[in-house]
């Protein structure tokens, strides 16, 4: 909010720079984002009177002036400036003078003649026509008073003030306002803050003979001030009411509207002036927004009203949107008569949904959403009246409507001092506190330790002890808090058991060659259906997002399949032949959630890879792999989700335990998700392998006897499972079988029917001595036996 420093000074002393002002406010925590010299912007720029003007013999439309600047010679300017007579005053940037965008004003030549300085216009030294009339840049800035040439232009336009642009935070609304900082300014200072004296002259006169007002919803107008001024006279505002808005950064228009803008600014209060002549019937009536009803704002668009918005609006149509913008039926114009001035408090809330909902911000909108005090919207309306009768610009009726039908009671607060000293860390006295409280227009009274405040009914941020103790702080000093070593004892981070974990499978499935990816947590349901999973799954239902950016986003993942295929699909497509890829992330599940519990965060792996190389038994080896690193062995069995290849899939069973599941992604779900590749999909629950995970032992040294390694062909039924033979094999091998592992299947006309060939390589070894032949055979007929007496596998011959 931009407060020019001599308003402010209107109302409280201010013996400080204006930069030991923004300090002294920082440091009490009011913030200031910067000051605006008005002063740097125009330099040397003075009263000129032209004492004579002949044309340039070399131009058709220059003039060579001769013009007094208060020195002892006057002196020549040449101009092409169309409005240029004998005897006007204007500006004059003497050579050296400096002008808005850092402009340097130097003895020229132009068309052979000599200029030393320029006469201005008024967008050439910052000052637009509605501040200072004139023809703006078509020609010269002429002075409508007599000035004594040489004298500076900066205050005689309005240009010679500091402008403070403050920051204000939305727990202090009252700040919105010169008031508000006025009596910060004081509080930090030790100065005194005076409000001026608002007297109101008035005619005899009834609120009924011009209009009737029905407020409706008392709970979104909590309070509704409106008072009358008959026989208006629109004219423009006096200069220091446009210098001030100016400065402020608001537009000057006629006297009944800035008188409106500068009681805003003055007070926080936005207020809003009403043609009567325009209001249908004479009727106001402040309600909710019709089905369907729409309005014409101020800014000349239409807009589309929800029962949920409040309006301002005669017996037939609204006429303005409670607390955003009136309509453009009720404007102001050259016209006017007679006007209603409206102050109201309207609920932040409300405000607040009803500006998003239309995409319309305004001044006066920015201030009720921060909230605006109902207990001053009296004091607005008659400062308003004041003004009217210092312009002249009318005659204000003696009566008042007033609808405030629940005032809201003091805002008393009691504290201890002891404790406020124990949270601000410092030791203050209980009378300093009362000092210091009063300064801010509270009414502090201490009784022991024991503190009773009573807020001023526009603070209605304090609400607690703790408020108070920072009303304390800030205004004592926080460069009164004392610089102090660092107590405690500090710790070295540490990373959990789960991150320790995932760190460890991520090193893992990185070193042999995978890429990590990162998905967002929340997708579209449409993935999730995708996968095809039969009905009643409950990944079918996953957890909704209250305010999703779009469908797109609208659930957390109930499984991380989607999110990875998706990655892969996305490779494919970037024509990149090969991709192994993994993701860890938490899974959401609700299944079984008791209302207001969180859903349950089960931490997954999922691995998804396609290429040349890339088969079901790579990424199985893989995982196999990597659970052995954690001491953990599990059993391939046969199982599916809907979303694998019927034949080509396996779960992954540690006892009845199911850890995890490793398949070939089925082609129907390919196609779903646009994958051209034949691909390969493996989840594994991460929780049950920290559960499951074992503390590696010692590590072995190495062997000192030679292994003894034979490889055999089994035939079998194609239903026969390969990890069922290696179980059986492992189990004949018994302690001197080090090793056994699959390396080749074969189908081919040379088998029957429903038959395959599975190879595998053993490994034999014992620890104490070398094994011969002797040693060895014995063992390959009893697995040979075990083999197919129990799986139906033969020795391929």
């Amino acid at each position: 909010m931009k407060v020019p420093m001599q308003w402010m000074r209107q109302y409280t002393e201010i013996p400080v720079s204006a930069k030991a002002f923004q300090d002294a406010m920082i440091m009490h925590g009011t913030g200031v984002e910067g000051l605006e010299d008005q002063n740097e912007a125009v330099q040397n720029v003075v009263v000129g009177k032209i004492l004579s003007v002949r044309k340039h013999e070399n131009s058709d439309h220059m003039v060579i002036c001769s013009v007094d600047v208060g020195e002892e010679e006057p002196l020549q300017i040449v101009t092409g400036a169309p409005n240029v007579h004998e005897g006007d005053e204007v500006p004059v940037a003497k050579v050296g003078a400096v002008l808005p965008g850092g402009i340097k004003i130097k003895k020229g030549k132009l068309r052979g003649v000599d200029s030393y300085g320029m006469c201005c216009s008024g967008p050439e030294i910052g000052v637009p026509d509605y501040l200072y009339p004139s023809v703006g840049d078509k020609g010269l800035l002429v002075f409508h008073e007599e000035y004594q040439p040489g004298s500076d232009v900066r205050p005689i336009l309005g240009v010679d003030d500091t402008v403070v642009d403050f920051e204000i935070l939305a727990n202090r609304p009252d700040c919105l306002s010169v008031w508000g900082v006025a009596r910060e300014a004081a509080a930090t200072l030790g100065t005194t803050f005076t409000k001026p004296e608002i007297r109101v002259d008035t005619v005899p006169g009834k609120m009924d003979e011009f209009v009737h007002i029905d407020v409706q919803d008392t709970d979104l107008c909590p309070r509704y001030c409106a008072r009358i001024i008959r026989n208006i006279k629109i004219g423009p505002s006096p200069m220091w009411m446009r210098k001030a808005l100016n400065a402020a950064g608001v537009r000057a228009i006629n006297n009944i509207v800035d008188i409106t803008n500068y009681v805003m600014l003055e007070t926080g209060h936005p207020m809003h002036a009403f043609d009567l002549a325009k209001v249908k019937d004479q009727h106001i009536i402040v309600r909710r927004a019709y089905e369907g009803e729409t309005i014409v704002t101020l800014d000349g668009k239409e807009r589309a009203l929800t029962t949920d918005m409040l309006m301002i609006a005669d017996q037939t149509n609204a006429t303005g949107i409670a607390g955003v913008m009136g309509g453009e039926e009720s404007e102001i114009t050259e016209d006017t008569v007679t006007v209603m001035f409206e102050t109201a408090a309207f609920d932040r809330t409300n405000i607040r949904l009803t500006t998003r909902a239309l995409g319309l911000r305004t001044e006066a909108s920015g201030r009720f959403e921060r909230g605006v005090c109902a207990a001053t919207c009296r004091e607005a309306a008659d400062r308003a009246c004041q003004l009217v009768n210092m312009l002249g610009a009318g005659e204000v009726i003696e009566d008042v409507y007033d609808c405030y039908p629940n005032p809201k009671p003091e805002s008393v607060v009691e504290a201890s001092v002891s404790r406020i000293n124990a949270r601000i860390g410092m030791q203050i006295s209980g009378e300093k506190m009362v000092e210091i409280l009063s300064s801010l227009h509270m009414q502090a009274t201490l009784d022991g330790d024991r503190l009773t405040v009573v807020a001023p009914d526009y603070r209605e941020d304090i609400e607690n002890e703790a408020d108070l103790s920072e009303e304390v702080l800030r205004i004592y000093g926080y460069d009164h808090i004392k610089s102090t070593l660092l107590r405690g004892e500090t710790a070295p981070g540490t990373r959990n058991a789960h991150m320790q974990l995932t760190d460890k499978v991520s090193r893992i499935l990185t070193g042999k060659g995978l890429y990590e990816i990162r998905n967002f947590s929340f997708i579209s349901p449409k993935l999730i259906e995708k996968l095809g999973l039969e009905e009643g799954d409950k990944r079918l239902n996953p957890l909704k997002v209250t305010n999703p950016l779009g469908e797109d986003t609208s659930v957390m993942r109930s499984t991380l399949v989607p999110s990875v295929l998706g990655t892969a699909s996305l490779n494919q497509s970037r024509n990149n032949e090969t991709a192994m890829l993994y993701e860890i992330a938490p899974v959401f599940d609700i299944s079984g959630r008791k209302e207001g519990e969180l859903p349950h965060e089960q931490s997954m792996l999922c691995i998804g890879a396609y290429g040349a190389d890339v088969d079901f038994y790579l990424i199985r080896d893989i995982v196999l792999d990597m659970l052995s690193r954690f001491g953990v062995s599990c059993d391939i069995v046969p199982g599916a989700q809907p979303y694998h290849h019927p034949g080509r899939a396996a779960k992954l069973m540690v006892g009845d335990v199911c850890l995890g599941q490793i398949g070939e992604v089925h082609p129907q779900t390919m196609a779903a998700f646009e994958l051209s590749k034949r691909t390969v999909i493996a989840e594994l629950d991460l929780e049950q392998l920290a559960a499951l995970r074992c503390k590696m032992g010692h590590v072995r040294s190495l062997p000192k006897f030679p292994a003894v390694t034979r490889d055999i062909a089994l035939v079998m039924d194609e239903a026969v499972t390969v990890g069922s033979v290696l179980a059986c094999i492992r189990k004949a091998g018994g302690a001197t079988l080090e090793k056994a592992e699959m390396f080749d299947i074969y189908r081919g006309a040379q088998l029957l029917t429903g038959k395959k060939s599975v190879a595998f390589s053993l490994t034999f070894r014992n620890p104490e001595r070398t094994l011969s032949d002797d040693d060895v055979n014995p063992l390959m007929k009893k697995i040979l036996a075990a083999c197919e007496s129990q799986c139906g596998a033969a020795l391929r011959l």
